[in-house]
């Protein structure tokens, strides 16, 4: 309930009525006229803000998880590989640009990270724009990016010619219930510790 003064001109008329009439209540005291306050419209609830998502640590304490093991390992892996919150919809991708088609096209062969001829056509612009830290004005799949990066580094000695990438000894098997545990390190070479410990 909202209190206006008498000051105004309507309730000043409404106070001099009220003491001519000798009301009751009437006094030396200053008379206040309760007004409510009516809106032309009602007011809007504030969006409610949705909750922040919990963290990981809240995620892990409130979950249910089995004793210290592979078991554990594998579901808090679950856990963390989880989405928390559905992400909201996104627009259809663009149209692959021109200069996209075409660098596509040149990595698409087999050889392609070995041709001077497609590293001078399109290769060599991306890895020098990549590699001065600059930013794509459209994006890139990972393939693509991984195919200019592996060309560069062959050219400049980094990756020798020839050499393939040995298998993933890190990779978690596709049942992730399995007891079965990767290493956490390789065993096919043997490796010399600052202490001398060779482990094998």
């Amino acid at each position: 309930m909202q209190l206006q003064s008498l000051n105004t001109p309507s309730l000043q008329h409404n106070h001099n009525s009220i003491l001519n009439n000798n009301h009751p209540s009437t006094n030396n005291a200053p008379f206040v006229f309760p007004v409510v306050a009516h809106a032309s419209h009602p007011p809007q609830s504030p969006p409610i803000d949705p909750s922040p998502p919990e963290s990981f640590d809240q995620l892990l304490a409130s979950a249910h998880m089995p004793p210290p093991g592979p078991e554990y390992y594998a579901a808090r892996r679950r856990l963390w590989l989880t989405p928390q919150h559905k992400p909201p919809p996104t627009q259809p991708p663009p149209e692959p640009s021109s200069s996209r088609q075409r660098l596509e096209k040149v990595l698409s062969k087999s050889d392609a990270v070995y041709s001077d001829a497609a590293w001078k056509s399109s290769i060599e612009t991306v890895w020098k724009g990549l590699s001065s830290g600059g930013r794509l004005k459209r994006r890139l799949p990972l393939r693509l990016i991984m195919k200019v990066i592996h060309a560069a580094w062959i050219r400049d000695n980094t990756w020798p010619v020839g050499m393939e990438a040995p298998d993933p000894d890190d990779i978690l098997p596709d049942d992730p219930t399995t007891t079965d545990i990767p290493q956490t390190f390789s065993t096919r070479y043997p490796v010399q510790t600052t202490t001398g410990l060779v482990i094998s």
